[in-house]
């Protein structure tokens, strides 16, 4: 770390006002909508009664749905600069994504040190961190725990103080499971992926690289067995969350059964509402007020919609969700945000790729916002062939494979808990790891450029 890195944390702190305020001068806001609002409501009953809920017609109402952290987290800043002040909410989120930058430079120096400058200045501009910074969502703060977990961890694969560290890495992955409850199923990722890594580096042998291995996996665990039990207690069933319920038959199923475009979202839950229905007419009204009773009738119909749709369907669902996922810039998002018309190449008229080509060209010749989106999702394509190149580089090289498996789990696994939805946002926790993937491959690169040119160089002095 040098007056380098100093002067990037400058400027992406920079990068981000400038978008907030250019956000705000096109009438957009930091309040998305629907999502937002479930947590300002709970952050605004916090600040108002000290209660972690909601407060709605019977007044107010525990919260079981969502995670703490984030309604928390929230609170703290509107009893410092106000309640309601989204703003002041944006500028204390680039506090934290400048934190987080800290802590993906420090995970890339962990493999090679010449990786921190490009990786900090790709993560200054990647338009998804700017997009999100950007609204009142769970994303940014989650982001930071995982981020530096993950850069404990690749620290420990290097040998250094593994036992504290994984200790470390455990306690910032519980945090960002209290934040998201994405991480519930990470554990037996990171146990097998860790023992691995650990072998291979040379830092323990298998026994004992088993058990440090589990030190993340224990935290968590142990993390989040207060909540199980609460919930086990009062409501019978120990269960994190209860919204797993409503994601599968509202996102996961629709998303399987029409796969590019998601397009049967509103008709599946037309179809799916009338079965939930009669399944809560059979319950008694104490199992109707249980959160978690209905969360598991919701649960249940989910899964055998998805069972009906057979296992081609279900694979293929699950692989375009990926592949769009991994494609889709964040500048999709920036239009929303800008308020601008979204008139993307797959809403243009025609009978044919070429005809439809021209009509995005006619439509948005004078479109500055989808001049952006077409330079971006350019960039993006090519970044994910340098990522390539940074994986295979990771792979050959015995010194960086470990760490390059470890960060190749940790995009695997979001990829497959987010299963076929597509959206920015659920491609948030794998940036980190893409991002240092990217500055690998560009290393990889600019080092072969310049193997060729000595070689090349070589044989003309030859001659």
């Amino acid at each position: 770390m040098n007056r380098w890195f100093i002067l990037v944390l400058v400027f992406a702190a920079l990068v981000r006002i400038v978008y907030q305020d250019g956000m705000l001068s096109y009438g957009g806001s930091f309040h998305n909508g629907s999502d937002s609002g479930k947590y300002l409501v709970i952050a605004e009953t916090i600040v108002e009664h000290g209660t972690f809920g909601r407060t709605g017609e019977n007044g107010v109402e525990p919260e079981y749905n969502r995670m703490p952290i984030y309604p928390y987290f929230l609170a703290g800043v509107f009893e410092i600069f106000g309640e309601g002040n989204l703003t002041a909410v944006a500028r204390v989120q680039i506090v934290v994504d400048l934190l987080m930058i800290v802590g993906l430079a420090l995970a890339a120096m962990a493999i090679d040190r010449r990786l921190v400058i490009p990786t900090a200045l790709i993560a200054a501009v990647i338009p998804n961190f700017l997009v999100h910074v950007s609204y009142v969502l769970t994303e940014n703060v989650f982001l930071l725990f995982f981020v530096w977990g993950m850069c404990a961890c690749l620290w420990a694969i290097r040998g250094v103080r593994p036992a504290t560290l994984l200790l470390a890495a455990g306690i910032c992955f519980s945090l960002a499971l209290y934040t998201r409850p994405v991480m519930m199923f990470f554990p037996p990722f990171v146990v097998p992926t860790l023992a691995y890594a650990l072998v291979s580096g040379g830092s323990a042998r298998l026994g004992k690289a088993l058990l440090l291995a589990a030190i993340p996996a224990v935290v968590m665990i142990a993390a989040a067995a207060p909540r199980l039990a609460a919930h086990k207690a009062e409501f019978g069933y120990a269960a994190f969350t209860s919204q797993s319920g409503t994601h599968i038959v509202k996102w996961v199923y629709p998303c399987l059964r029409t796969p590019w475009s998601c397009s049967s979202h509103g008709e599946a839950w037309r179809e799916n509402e009338p079965i939930i229905s009669a399944r809560m007419d059979t319950l008694t009204e104490a199992e109707r007020e249980n959160p978690f009773t209905r969360d598991i009738i919701r649960r249940e119909v989910g899964a055998e919609r998805i069972k009906e749709l057979g296992l081609v369907q279900i694979a293929k669902g699950m692989i375009i969700g990926a592949i769009k996922n991994t494609i889709q810039t964040g500048v999709y998002e920036t239009l929303t945000q800008f308020r601008q018309a979204n008139t993307f190449l797959s809403a243009m008229p025609g009978s044919s790729m070429g005809e439809r080509v021209a009509n995005f060209i006619k439509i948005n010749r004078d479109h500055l916002f989808m001049g952006f989106w077409v330079l971006a999702q350019a960039t993006l394509l090519l970044s994910r062939l340098v990522q390539l190149v940074g994986v295979a580089g990771g792979l050959t090289n015995r010194a960086a494979r470990p760490m390059t498996v470890f960060l190749a789990m940790t995009f695997v696994y979001f990829m497959a808990i987010n299963g076929p939805i597509v959206n920015p946002k659920y491609r948030i926790p794998a940036e980190p790891a893409l991002i240092i993937f990217l500055a690998m491959g560009m290393q990889w690169i600019i080092y072969w450029i310049a193997a060729r040119r000595v070689r090349e160089s070589g044989r003309v002095s030859g001659d």
